[in-house]
């Protein structure tokens, strides 16, 4: 969003009040001659020729004790001259060279300036709030709040927390605060508005936060949830529906406004899903919860690709359905974010060098597998062996021992191996092992294929995906499973605040404990309404909103939604004890984007 032309020209005219009072110039006569002239220059308004005689400056006396002028005042003249590259590039590198000079706090403020007419607001913010961190004067103080609140006032796009003020000292922090959270609460923004102000123990004022609820949240939110309520997957969609009851319920008891959910039944049908969102579209919902499947979503994505309606897919995980458009969700991560991280642990806490895998040739094993095998070659390893299997096959001996033959160079029809001490061994019995084995795959497969693997003597870290988080894995015993580790985003392991609220409110209601398809649908809605109250007010404002859903602990999981608007928060789980242990959060070094 670029701010309008009156309001660019203010700020740059405003640029004239930042000066630094008591210039005074210690040096060689003629440089001294000079620069007096140059200074004439820029109050006559000459700029450009101003800008040479700084130049001149800069070039014929390097070594001056006053260099620090010469080139704060070329970039000065450049900038009023409209040579903004120049003045740009100036300021930058005067910031950078002469951290210690009263002139620091006025080069980024110039700076901001320039990011503020160029469209490029976030740049702009980070410059001024740096400007007043620096400043010691108390007119540039106050032109620097000025044109910050100016900037918030009219860029509603552009965000702002507390990540932004840790470095200010903590008076200059608390006076920019107060400035900047008024803004906010008239942009709606009271969630972020009390976080900043937090950080100086302050509350905003009850009656100002209610002036701007009724201002902008007086109309009543109206979300479409949009999944199969018919047919064969009916007690899916009813799960995610009723999840999101509870949340509209809590959202009705912490604010008194209501949020209008309204059924849509896709028939379990991508054509009839793909219908009702395109009439959605042009209708006046605020938001859209659904569809349930992927390749439902994957049609839903793309009617969306030119419309601006804020969509959360809440149980879709094939990879890609995001970048479809710009204003679709992804609640639950993909299956390919599943074996990136796999693959990025093995190398980063593994230290493996070789790996194998044996997979299923099911549509959903063989994209995780391929997603494996391309960031751990990506990442220096070297796969020795994948083999795949029909997802009905239940001898797995073949696929194993062809992995063992890869590493041993043994003959898989040998009857007997000759070991160093004169031996014989049977072929099966001889050891074999690679640094891990990445096996995705459904419980009842894994079931089968682990046992095997042992049997035919052959060693790794096993390495798995969702399948593995479940409790026919787990009874098959610590050396069946050798402490697999597999990430999943399903896995309930402990009773947040979130989740203990909304487990509470469900079974109250509906007399049962909810699934986790209840809990997406809660997540799913407590998003919304997140980022309404954070000045979501409108489609636009919601999308941008729920882009900045950061470490948000929901009912179901961990949200944090990533440069394509998936959520990336996998944890990661150790089998031990015959139960499954957390061992961590980690995200990919890519920001968790699927190869």
């Amino acid at each position: 969003m670029r701010l309008a032309t009156a309001a660019i020209v203010l700020l740059l005219i405003s640029g004239n009040a930042a000066h630094v009072a008591g210039e005074s110039l210690d040096d060689v006569p003629e440089a001294v001659s000079l620069y007096a002239q140059g200074k004439r220059m820029l109050r006559q308004g000459d700029w450009l020729q101003a800008a040479r005689i700084f130049e001149e400056l800069t070039g014929r006396f390097p070594r001056s004790r006053n260099i620090d002028l010469f080139l704060f005042n070329r970039a000065k003249a450049e900038y009023y001259f409209g040579e903004y590259d120049e003045a740009l590039a100036g300021f930058n590198s005067f910031a950078l060279r002469f951290m210690g000079s009263p002139y620091c706090a006025h080069a980024r403020f110039f700076a901001g300036n320039i990011y503020h007419h160029r469209g490029n607001l976030s740049r702009a913010l980070a410059s001024y709030i740096d400007a007043f961190g620096l400043s010691g004067d108390a007119a540039l103080d106050e032109l620097v709040i000025g044109s910050i609140r100016a900037l918030l006032d009219r860029a509603g796009t552009v965000s702002v927390g507390p990540a932004d003020f840790t470095e200010l000292q903590a008076e200059k922090r608390c006076r920019l605060i107060r400035s900047v959270a008024e803004v906010l609460v008239k942009r709606n923004e009271v969630y972020s508005a009390k976080t900043l102000l937090a950080m100086c123990g302050e509350k905003l004022d009850p009656a100002v936060v209610q002036q701007a609820r009724d201002d902008d949240l007086s109309r009543e939110l109206e979300v479409a949830v949009v999944l199969p309520l018919s047919g064969e997957m009916q007690a899916f969609g009813d799960e995610i529906y009723n999840g999101a009851v509870i949340a509209a319920e809590l959202y009705r008891r912490e604010t008194g406004k209501a949020v209008k959910l309204v059924p849509y039944d896709t028939k379990r049908d991508p054509i009839n899903a793909a219908r009702i969102i395109r009439e959605l579209a042009n209708s006046s919902t605020d938001a859209v919860i659904g569809p349930l499947t992927s390749d439902e979503a994957a049609v839903v994505s793309a009617v969306l690709s030119c419309e601006n309606l804020p969509l959360i897919a809440p149980a879709a995980t094939q990879a890609g359905l995001t970048g479809l458009n710009r204003s679709a969700f992804q609640l639950s991560p993909n299956i390919e974010l599943q074996a990136v991280q796999m693959a990025e642990y093995a190398v980063m806490n593994l230290h493996a060098d070789t790996a194998a895998i044996i997979t299923s040739t099911s549509t959903d094993h063989l994209q995780m597998s391929r997603a494996f095998a391309k960031r751990f070659a990506e990442s220096g390893g070297t796969i020795i062996a994948v083999e795949y299997y029909r997802p009905r096959d239940k001898d797995f001996g073949p696929y194993v021992q062809d992995i063992k033959t890869a590493l041993l160079g043994v003959p898989s029809d040998s009857v007997y191996f000759v070991d160093v001490s004169g031996d014989t061994l049977e072929v099966d019995g001889i050891p074999a092992h690679v640094d891990c084995l990445y096996l995705p795959g459904t419980a009842s497969q894994l079931r089968l294929l682990l046992p095997q693997i042992h049997f035919y003597n052959l060693s790794a870290v096993y390495l798995g995906s969702d399948g593995w988080g479940d409790e026919a894995i787990y009874r098959l015993g610590d050396d069946i499973t050798k402490e697999a580790v597999f990430p999943s985003p399903f896995l309930q392991t402990s009773a947040g605040r979130e989740y203990t609220s909304f487990s509470t409110a469900y079974d109250t209601r509906y007399g049962k404990p909810p699934q986790r398809l209840a809990a997406l649908g809660y997540d799913a809605v407590r998003c919304i309404t997140r980022a309404v109250l954070d000045g979501g007010v409108t489609r636009e404002k919601l999308i941008e909103k729920l882009r900045q859903v950061r470490g948000y602990d929901g009912a179901a999981a961990r949200v944090t939604f990533g440069e394509n608007r998936e959520n990336i928060e996998m944890p990661i789980y150790r089998i031990q004890d015959a139960a499954p242990v957390q061992v961590g959060i980690a995200l990919p070094a890519s920001d968790a984007q699927a190869p």
